[in-house]
Protein backbone atom coordinates (compact mmCIF):
# COMPACT_ATOMS: atom_id res chain seq x y z
CA UNK A 1 0.00 0.00 0.00
CA UNK A 2 3.19 2.41 0.30
CA UNK A 3 3.19 2.58 3.87
CA UNK A 4 5.58 -0.52 5.00
CA UNK A 5 5.54 -1.69 8.20
CA UNK A 6 8.65 -1.13 10.82
CA UNK A 7 8.68 -4.77 11.82
CA UNK A 8 8.20 -5.78 7.76
CA UNK A 9 11.24 -3.41 6.98
CA UNK A 10 13.39 -5.06 9.78
CA UNK A 11 12.93 -8.28 8.82
CA UNK A 12 13.49 -7.07 5.19
CA UNK A 13 16.80 -6.01 6.16
CA UNK A 14 17.61 -9.83 7.51
CA UNK A 15 16.61 -11.41 4.48
CA UNK A 16 18.95 -13.84 2.46
CA UNK A 17 19.17 -14.39 -1.26
CA UNK A 18 19.81 -18.20 -2.55
CA UNK A 19 23.47 -18.46 -3.00
CA UNK A 20 22.23 -19.37 -6.91
CA UNK A 21 20.92 -15.65 -7.12
CA UNK A 22 23.34 -13.61 -9.07
CA UNK A 23 21.06 -10.15 -9.32
CA UNK A 24 18.36 -8.84 -7.59
CA UNK A 25 15.62 -6.03 -8.45
CA UNK A 26 12.95 -4.58 -5.89
CA UNK A 27 10.22 -3.17 -7.40
CA UNK A 28 7.40 -1.09 -5.81
CA UNK A 29 3.70 -0.71 -6.66
CA UNK A 30 1.51 1.59 -4.17
CA UNK A 31 -2.50 1.97 -5.09
CA UNK A 32 -5.43 0.52 -3.33
CA UNK A 33 -5.62 -2.44 -6.24
CA UNK A 34 -3.70 -5.20 -4.87
CA UNK A 35 -4.72 -7.54 -7.86
CA UNK A 36 -3.35 -4.74 -10.03
CA UNK A 37 -0.57 -4.09 -8.34
CA UNK A 38 0.45 -7.37 -8.25
CA UNK A 39 -0.09 -7.51 -11.72
CA UNK A 40 2.58 -4.62 -12.61
CA UNK A 41 4.76 -6.70 -10.58
CA UNK A 42 4.45 -9.91 -12.52
CA UNK A 43 4.76 -8.22 -16.01
CA UNK A 44 7.89 -6.35 -14.85
CA UNK A 45 9.94 -9.89 -13.99
CA UNK A 46 8.55 -11.10 -17.32
CA UNK A 47 9.88 -8.26 -19.37
CA UNK A 48 12.98 -8.03 -17.47
CA UNK A 49 13.66 -11.54 -18.13
CA UNK A 50 13.52 -12.41 -14.38
CA UNK A 51 13.66 -16.67 -13.38
CA UNK A 52 11.95 -16.46 -10.03
CA UNK A 53 9.70 -13.55 -8.75
CA UNK A 54 9.18 -12.65 -4.71
CA UNK A 55 6.26 -11.29 -3.53
CA UNK A 56 6.76 -9.78 0.29
CA UNK A 57 3.66 -7.81 1.40
CA UNK A 58 4.84 -4.94 3.52
CA UNK A 59 2.92 -6.26 6.54
CA UNK A 60 4.60 -9.29 6.86
CA UNK A 61 7.24 -10.41 8.82
CA UNK A 62 9.19 -12.80 7.03
CA UNK A 63 11.94 -14.93 8.56
CA UNK A 64 15.51 -14.11 7.23
CA UNK A 65 16.13 -17.46 5.39
CA UNK A 66 12.41 -16.98 3.94
CA UNK A 67 13.47 -16.95 0.20
CA UNK A 68 16.14 -19.56 0.75
CA UNK A 69 13.51 -22.17 1.74
CA UNK A 70 10.95 -21.58 -0.55
CA UNK A 71 13.19 -21.54 -3.64
CA UNK A 72 14.56 -25.11 -2.55
CA UNK A 73 11.36 -26.19 -2.33
CA UNK A 74 10.32 -25.39 -5.79
CA UNK A 75 13.52 -26.58 -6.79
CA UNK A 76 12.70 -29.99 -5.00
CA UNK A 77 9.49 -30.11 -7.25
CA UNK A 78 10.03 -29.28 -10.82
CA UNK A 79 6.23 -29.09 -11.25
CA UNK A 80 5.49 -26.51 -8.79
CA UNK A 81 5.04 -23.04 -10.16
CA UNK A 82 5.01 -21.51 -6.66
CA UNK A 83 5.84 -21.82 -3.14
CA UNK A 84 4.63 -19.74 -0.02
CA UNK A 85 5.16 -19.07 3.73
CA UNK A 86 2.95 -19.87 6.14
CA UNK A 87 1.26 -16.94 8.25
CA UNK A 88 -2.28 -15.98 9.30
CA UNK A 89 -5.12 -13.20 8.77
CA UNK A 90 -4.28 -10.64 11.29
CA UNK A 91 -6.90 -11.42 13.85
CA UNK A 92 -5.36 -14.79 13.86
CA UNK A 93 -8.18 -16.46 13.30
CA UNK A 94 -7.19 -18.84 10.21
CA UNK A 95 -3.47 -19.60 8.04
CA UNK A 96 -4.10 -17.85 4.84
CA UNK A 97 -4.07 -21.57 2.67
CA UNK A 98 -6.93 -23.34 1.05
CA UNK A 99 -7.87 -26.84 -0.56
CA UNK A 100 -10.67 -28.13 -1.87
CA UNK A 101 -10.96 -24.31 -3.14
CA UNK A 102 -13.09 -23.49 -6.16
CA UNK A 103 -13.94 -19.93 -7.88
CA UNK A 104 -17.13 -20.63 -8.28
CA UNK A 105 -18.06 -21.29 -4.52
CA UNK A 106 -15.61 -20.20 -2.16
CA UNK A 107 -17.52 -21.54 0.85
CA UNK A 108 -16.22 -25.34 -0.43
CA UNK A 109 -13.02 -24.38 0.77
CA UNK A 110 -10.88 -26.08 3.58
CA UNK A 111 -7.66 -25.63 5.49
CA UNK A 112 -5.07 -28.02 4.73
CA UNK A 113 -3.22 -30.30 6.74
CA UNK A 114 0.15 -29.47 7.74
CA UNK A 115 3.21 -29.73 10.10
CA UNK A 116 6.31 -29.38 11.19
CA UNK A 117 8.47 -28.05 8.18
CA UNK A 118 6.78 -30.40 6.01
CA UNK A 119 6.04 -28.96 2.49
CA UNK A 120 2.51 -29.52 1.37
CA UNK A 121 0.63 -29.14 -1.88
CA UNK A 122 -2.21 -27.32 -1.32
CA UNK A 123 -5.24 -25.44 -3.94
CA UNK A 124 -4.08 -21.68 -2.93
CA UNK A 125 -1.87 -19.71 -0.72
CA UNK A 126 -2.05 -16.36 0.42
CA UNK A 127 0.46 -13.77 -1.47
CA UNK A 128 1.98 -12.46 1.60
CA UNK A 129 5.21 -14.26 1.13
CA UNK A 130 6.23 -16.44 -1.64
CA UNK A 131 8.35 -17.05 -4.53
CA UNK A 132 7.01 -18.08 -8.14
CA UNK A 133 8.69 -19.16 -11.22
CA UNK A 134 8.22 -16.37 -13.95
CA UNK A 135 8.43 -19.00 -16.82
CA UNK A 136 4.91 -20.14 -15.12
CA UNK A 137 3.45 -16.51 -15.83
CA UNK A 138 5.25 -16.64 -19.47
CA UNK A 139 3.20 -19.48 -20.09
CA UNK A 140 0.30 -17.64 -19.17
CA UNK A 141 -2.16 -15.23 -20.86
CA UNK A 142 -2.38 -11.73 -20.03
CA UNK A 143 -3.49 -10.48 -17.50
CA UNK A 144 -2.20 -12.82 -14.97
CA UNK A 145 -4.10 -12.12 -11.73
CA UNK A 146 -7.94 -11.67 -11.38
CA UNK A 147 -9.84 -10.40 -8.37
CA UNK A 148 -13.01 -11.15 -6.14
CA UNK A 149 -14.86 -8.23 -4.81
CA UNK A 150 -16.74 -8.97 -1.62
CA UNK A 151 -19.70 -6.98 -0.68
CA UNK A 152 -21.09 -6.90 2.82
CA UNK A 153 -24.26 -5.32 2.44
CA UNK A 154 -25.44 -5.33 6.50
CA UNK A 155 -22.59 -3.44 6.89
CA UNK A 156 -21.50 -1.68 3.85
CA UNK A 157 -18.14 -2.61 3.24
CA UNK A 158 -16.32 -3.38 -0.21
CA UNK A 159 -13.44 -5.13 -0.35
CA UNK A 160 -11.03 -6.77 -3.05
CA UNK A 161 -9.82 -10.25 -2.48
CA UNK A 162 -9.00 -13.46 -3.63
CA UNK A 163 -6.44 -12.50 -6.38
CA UNK A 164 -3.75 -14.90 -4.47
CA UNK A 165 -5.78 -17.81 -4.67
CA UNK A 166 -7.54 -17.02 -8.01
CA UNK A 167 -3.99 -16.83 -9.73
CA UNK A 168 -3.22 -20.40 -7.78
CA UNK A 169 -6.43 -21.44 -9.60
CA UNK A 170 -5.26 -20.54 -12.97
CA UNK A 171 -1.31 -22.41 -12.01
CA UNK A 172 -3.53 -25.82 -11.49
CA UNK A 173 -5.53 -25.29 -14.34
CA UNK A 174 -2.30 -25.24 -16.42
CA UNK A 175 -1.09 -28.04 -14.55
CA UNK A 176 1.34 -26.68 -12.13
CA UNK A 177 1.63 -26.99 -8.23
CA UNK A 178 1.06 -24.71 -5.32
CA UNK A 179 3.18 -25.53 -2.30
CA UNK A 180 2.48 -24.35 1.21
CA UNK A 181 6.06 -24.44 3.51
CA UNK A 182 4.71 -24.65 6.67
CA UNK A 183 8.93 -24.69 8.19
CA UNK A 184 8.68 -20.97 6.57
CA UNK A 185 6.63 -19.08 9.52
CA UNK A 186 5.90 -15.10 9.37
CA UNK A 187 4.00 -13.00 11.10
CA UNK A 188 1.38 -10.93 10.03
CA UNK A 189 1.12 -7.10 11.29
CA UNK A 190 -1.98 -4.96 12.47
CA UNK A 191 -0.47 -1.59 11.75
CA UNK A 192 -4.20 -0.51 13.99
CA UNK A 193 -3.35 -2.78 16.98
CA UNK A 194 0.45 -2.90 16.94
CA UNK A 195 0.47 -6.47 16.91
CA UNK A 196 1.81 -9.44 15.01
CA UNK A 197 -0.48 -12.43 14.80
CA UNK A 198 -0.46 -15.38 15.00
CA UNK A 199 -0.92 -14.79 18.63
CA UNK A 200 0.61 -18.46 18.73
CA UNK A 201 1.70 -21.02 16.56
CA UNK A 202 -0.88 -23.98 16.64
CA UNK A 203 0.62 -27.18 17.59
CA UNK A 204 1.41 -30.28 14.78
CA UNK A 205 -1.48 -32.23 16.41
CA UNK A 206 -3.69 -29.31 15.91
CA UNK A 207 -2.67 -28.46 12.21
CA UNK A 208 -2.35 -31.92 10.60
CA UNK A 209 -5.83 -32.47 9.91
CA UNK A 210 -8.09 -30.85 7.13
CA UNK A 211 -10.43 -28.16 8.78
CA UNK A 212 -12.83 -25.59 8.27
CA UNK A 213 -14.02 -22.45 9.43
CA UNK A 214 -17.01 -22.15 10.99
CA UNK A 215 -18.88 -19.65 13.07
CA UNK A 216 -19.95 -20.05 16.89
CA UNK A 217 -21.29 -18.17 19.02
CA UNK A 218 -20.22 -14.68 17.08
CA UNK A 219 -16.76 -16.07 16.86
CA UNK A 220 -14.92 -17.81 14.58
CA UNK A 221 -13.10 -21.40 15.16
CA UNK A 222 -11.49 -24.00 13.06
CA UNK A 223 -12.89 -27.05 13.86
CA UNK A 224 -12.02 -30.46 11.87
CA UNK A 225 -13.87 -30.59 8.81
CA UNK A 226 -17.25 -32.34 8.33
CA UNK A 227 -18.92 -31.81 4.98
CA UNK A 228 -22.26 -32.08 6.20
CA UNK A 229 -22.32 -28.98 7.97
CA UNK A 230 -24.70 -26.63 5.84
CA UNK A 231 -22.65 -23.84 4.08
CA UNK A 232 -23.44 -20.02 3.81
CA UNK A 233 -25.16 -19.27 0.75
CA UNK A 234 -22.72 -17.96 -1.77
CA UNK A 235 -24.50 -15.26 -4.52
CA UNK A 236 -22.09 -14.16 -7.42
CA UNK A 237 -22.82 -11.59 -10.02
CA UNK A 238 -20.22 -10.41 -12.82
CA UNK A 239 -18.68 -7.07 -12.39
CA UNK A 240 -16.60 -5.59 -15.46
CA UNK A 241 -13.57 -3.47 -14.84
CA UNK A 242 -11.06 -2.08 -17.00
CA UNK A 243 -7.19 -1.19 -16.86
CA UNK A 244 -6.72 2.59 -17.21
CA UNK A 245 -3.10 3.78 -18.13
CA UNK A 246 -2.12 7.58 -17.27
CA UNK A 247 -1.29 9.15 -20.14
CA UNK A 248 2.71 9.84 -20.20
CA UNK A 249 4.37 13.11 -20.86
CA UNK A 250 6.22 12.83 -24.10
CA UNK A 251 8.50 16.47 -24.06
Amino acid sequence: GGQPTRPFLDALARLTLPAAVTEADRLVWTGNSVAVQREMIARAAVARGADLLAMIDDDIVAPPDALVRLVEALEADPDAALAGALYYSRDSARPMAVTRWNSRDTTSAGIPAYAGDRVTLVDGIGFGCVVVRVDALRALAQPYFSAHVYVDERSRVVRQCDEDYLFCERLRAAGRRVLLHAGVRAGHYDRARETTAPERWESDAETDRLRMIVLQDGETRLVPFDDTVPRAAERQEPFETMILYAALDDA
